[in-house]
């Protein structure tokens, strides 16, 4: 009955440690190859607009663009920036099969305890 109740509680308590890992990787930052608009001045005529590398944060899965011209260019914010939700629920699921996958790992390593035979 004791592993029945534990096994809801480790499974949020996994999705949650995976959501955390996924709004930490924002902090993984990367430029390109994405391009987004910064201004109007570009071109022979001055009136074409102008492009640039975007910055993006999120591991593996970029979530979160740089929106020059809106934001303050080179941060990103959850706030301001564009977040794109798609990658962040495949960052999070990243995450929740790694943290599984250690779980897993650990428990197999884990030697048996002697007494866990007699209660089967």
């Amino acid at each position: 009955m004791k592993k029945r109740l534990a096994k809801p509680g480790l499974v949020c308590l996994v999705f949650i440690a995976a959501i955390a890992l996924a709004l930490l990787s924002s902090n993984v930052e990367r430029i390109g190859p994405e391009l987004v608009q910064s201004g109007n001045l570009c071109g022979p005529v001055g009136n074409d607009p102008c492009y640039k590398p975007a910055l993006k944060g999120g591991f593996p899965f970029a979530y979160l663009f740089d929106q020059p011209g809106i934001s303050v260019e080179g941060r990103l914010s959850f706030f301001e920036d564009t977040l794109y939700v798609g990658p962040l629920v495949l960052d999070i699921a990243m995450y929740y099969a790694a943290i599984l996958l250690v779980f897993r790992l650990l428990s197999r390593l884990r030697p048996a305890s002697p007494g866990a035979e007699a209660q089967d």
